[in-house]
């Protein structure tokens, strides 16, 4: 059984890196609408500064030397910054924004290569998304920072949850795994019936329905908060709980 519990973290810890990479891509979406109208812009008005031959050449990728800058990817725009930030973007911009254009960029492979995201990185991507779209005005900041807000709160509510349970027991408490599911049961509003069926769905055993998806998140969640508190396997737990 233990076996099953880890293959079980495992898949959710994947579930929430695939959660996450979809709110970097996002992000980079809304980056890279935000940023082209902008570098297009701000090159146009210093073409004799960096001839359009010169712009072409340093577009690495073949079929973006004949589109115009506003059509250019978020990773092709942010080496165009890089590239002509001396010349074009250092009289606009200060040196946090310089370090944001990097970073973003840096962001962008990871995003690219499949590497996944934990929350704590994915609110960092979407943060320094949405400082540089804020710091040059572009519409698109308002509704990144709505998503860098949803992120947060949803990783907050996260840990609140463990650290109220870490606060019920700490490790080492005497308390009887009886006693310590029944505190947390209180703790979180919830019904044994739902508990029981939360144990069973966990096991993949037959269980009656929850009625919503979010009766069936909470009872889950106590559930892992119960196993993490008393460090019994989820058999153990359906015992206590039949047997409350």
């Amino acid at each position: 059984m233990p076996s099953t519990v880890t293959d079980r973290s495992h898949v959710s810890a994947q579930m929430h890196g695939n959660i996450n990479q979809e709110r970097v891509n996002r992000a980079l979406d809304l980056l890279r609408h935000g940023l082209a109208p902008f570098v297009a812009r701000e090159l146009r008005m210093k073409d004799k500064v960096v001839p359009p031959n010169r712009l072409h050449r340093l577009a690495e990728d073949s079929n973006l030397k004949e589109r115009p800058i506003d059509d250019w990817d978020v990773l092709a725009l942010l080496k165009l910054m890089e590239a002509t930030w001396d010349s074009v973007f250092r009289n606009i911009l200060g040196r946090i924004e310089r370090s944001l254009v990097a970073e973003l960029r840096e962001w962008r492979n990871r995003w690219a290569h499949q590497v996944r995201f934990s929350s704590a990185d994915a609110e960092r991507a979407l943060d320094s998304a949405e400082r540089l779209l804020a710091a040059i005005n572009a519409p698109q900041a308002s509704e990144l920072a709505k998503l860098r807000d949803e992120l947060r709160a949803t990783w907050q509510t996260k840990r609140s949850g463990v650290n109220r349970t870490k606060h019920l027991f700490e490790p080492g408490d005497a308390g009887k795994p009886d006693d310590i599911v029944r505190a947390i049961r209180a703790d979180r509003h919830q019904s044994w019936r739902n508990l029981r069926k939360a144990v069973r769905a966990l096991l993949d055993l037959p269980h009656e329905p929850f009625g919503t998806a979010n009766v069936a998140a909470s009872s889950k969640s106590a559930v892992r908060a119960m196993q993490r508190a008393t460090g019994v396997s989820l058999d153990r737990l359906l015992e206590i709980l039949d047997s409350a």
